[in-house]
């Protein structure tokens, strides 16, 4: 009886040792790129990536996976390395209809969610105050809308642009007005 529950455990050693590294090798190769640099940065000290980091769902209405990254669940030496009061860095693929992935977000955010709004993937993005202009504290936000390529502010509307550069994206307090 002993040998067998051996073989059993080294077993299902083996299946869930081989799937593991299956996971890690079907991420597109872009997002593989981006963890790998994260870990780099953590070097010399030891980074965890901890559940809920990787999280796959499909946000741009395709039916394929996409891809987030939640620096919030990345640990450099026991902390939160990628982490402050603007939010934590949250890294967003996107399957493009050709073939391949685009990095469609790439921020420090509070707190981000995906919807379908009017028939359309949408990116609901909460940020620091000072990326829309105003006090830390004040609440900041933006909604995009998934067009083929990115996510974008809404084009059936005019805006007034009142904001900053903030990292890669042009994020804004918007003015709407309908046309």
């Amino acid at each position: 009886m002993p040998k067998r529950l051996s073989i059993i455990f080294a077993l299902f050693f083996l299946l869930s040792a081989g799937a593991s590294s299956h996971s890690q090798n079907a991420l597109p190769p872009v997002v593989q790129a981006e963890i790998k640099k994260a870990q780099s940065s953590c070097e010399p000290e030891r980074s965890v990536l901890k559940p809920g980091f990787l999280v796959e769902k499909d946000i741009n209405g395709d039916g394929v996976k996409d891809y987030v990254l939640d620096y919030a669940e990345f640990e450099c030496g026991g902390h939160s390395f990628f982490c402050g009061t603007a939010g934590c860095l949250t890294q967003v693929f996107a399957s493009l209809s050709g073939d391949g992935y685009a990095k469609v977000l790439d921020e420090n955010v509070r707190n981000i969610k995906f919807r379908t709004i009017k028939g359309r993937p949408a990116m609901i993005i909460e940020l620091h105050g000072p990326a829309c202009g105003r006090a830390g504290a004040a609440p900041c936000g933006a909604t995009l809308y998934w067009n083929g390529e990115k996510f974008s502010p809404r084009t059936d509307v005019s805006y007034h642009w009142r904001g900053k550069y903030h990292g890669s994206m042009r994020l804004f307090v918007l003015d709407l007005q309908r046309q």
